[in-house]
């Protein structure tokens, strides 16, 4: 019977990929509370009402109305709520397999159970989250089309609003735990945000990439109906260069009360989590200093004798100094994807060395 050891050993390596390959599957959402009506998109784009209990995986959209708020609880243990006219998509979503995930009951977790990514892209509209710590191996990323925040262990809002005019407006505050964003257009590393801090960044939205019109059935290229037709001597005329894209703008300030405030707020009414979490919030917001007082309006009276009646811009605190983490950054600066494969393949590499070491219980070509 000894001599049957050496064979077993390499029947187990021979399974090694297959086990660890299943140990990375893809996480569970599931949907908590639910506050009037928002709806789910799946990867073909078939359209259904959000309802509690609902249980969906990556590749999925999820959009509320101007008056909803979904919240949404992963298998890891976090928890994301989903802010009225939101429109967000879960890109990436694996997690090692663990016998502590147990559906219903995510966030009873007190910390990750096993390693996991996680890539949420905010659309349009706000989130409001809470995350457990999060194994070292883990990479949680909310990306935006400006701006892409990482979250260590923490509760977060992430806010993007596109202004129509080749610019979004991007926040993301830190209320506990650690945070670091990238402005993508900034053209620098991550920015660390820490608690009760909030950065505000103004910057640039890339334009999509237009698809390459196919040609016709005689095989021959249409025409770009975007060049100018030519000058009076024949020559086209040239293409004018395009502008130069705005420099981003980026502040850090300390939340205010009003903002905290509004993140206890939903914890308290539109979260699953225990009261304590709200509680310490709302601790908070009592102790942050207040907003700015709201700007008049001002009228000035024309040389026509017409008056005009203008807004003057908000008050805007003084910025912080814009400082990178103190820890290794593993943060997507661009469209996220090299980044999200990379820490795959690292936590399966990591799995699949776990997978060895357990499956070679007896390595020795001469053990018993």
């Amino acid at each position: 019977m000894r001599s049957l050891s050496p064979f077993f050993c390499l029947l187990a390596l021979g399974l090694t990929p297959v086990l660890s390959l299943a140990a990375l599957t893809n996480g569970k959402l599931q949907v908590g509370i639910v506050k009037d009506e928002a709806y789910l998109y799946d990867k073909q784009g078939k359209k259904e009402p959000l309802k509690t209990a609902r249980i969906f995986q990556e590749g999925f959209r999820v959009e509320t109305t101007p008056k909803n708020t979904v919240e949404l609880i992963l298998s890891n243990g976090s928890t994301l709520i989903v802010s009225p006219d939101t429109l967000l998509e879960v890109k990436t979503f694996r997690q090692v397999v663990s016998d502590r995930i147990v559906e219903g009951e995510y966030q009873k977790l007190d910390k990750e159970p096993s390693p996991s990514i996680t890539e949420i892209e905010v659309i349009r509209g706000k989130v409001v989250g809470e995350v457990r710590k999060l194994n070292p191996q883990s990479s949680y990323t909310i990306k935006t089309p400006v701006g892409v925040a990482r979250i260590r262990g923490t509760i977060y809002t992430v806010e993007f609003a596109d202004n129509g005019k080749g610019t979004g407006t991007l926040s993301i505050g830190c209320v506990r735990g650690s945070v670091e964003a990238t402005v993508f257009a900034a053209n620098s590393g991550p920015i660390a945000v820490r608690p009760g801090d909030q950065l505000s960044v103004q910057a640039p939205v890339p334009k999509p990439v237009e698809a390459v019109k196919p040609p016709d059935a005689t095989g021959t290229k249409p025409a770009d109906t975007g060049t100018k037709p030519p000058d009076a001597t024949g020559t086209p005329a040239p293409e004018p260069a395009p502008a130069p894209a705005p420099a981003p703008v980026i502040t850090l300030a300390p939340m205010n009360s009003e903002q905290l405030g509004s993140v206890a707020t939903t914890l308290a009414t539109v979260s699953s989590l225990d009261q304590g979490v709200a509680a310490t919030v709302k601790n908070m917001a009592d102790n942050a200093p207040p907003p700015p007082p709201p700007v008049a309006p001002v009228t000035t009276t024309n040389p026509d004798g017409t008056t005009t009646t203008t807004t003057p811009p908000a008050e805007v605190p003084p910025s912080k100094p814009l400082t990178p983490p103190t820890q290794p950054t593993n943060t997507s600066t661009g469209g996220g994807t090299s980044s999200t494969d990379a820490t795959l393949q690292k936590i399966t590499d990591t799995v699949q060395r776990t997978v060895q070491t357990e499956t070679q219980t007896n390595p020795s070509p001469t053990g018993g």
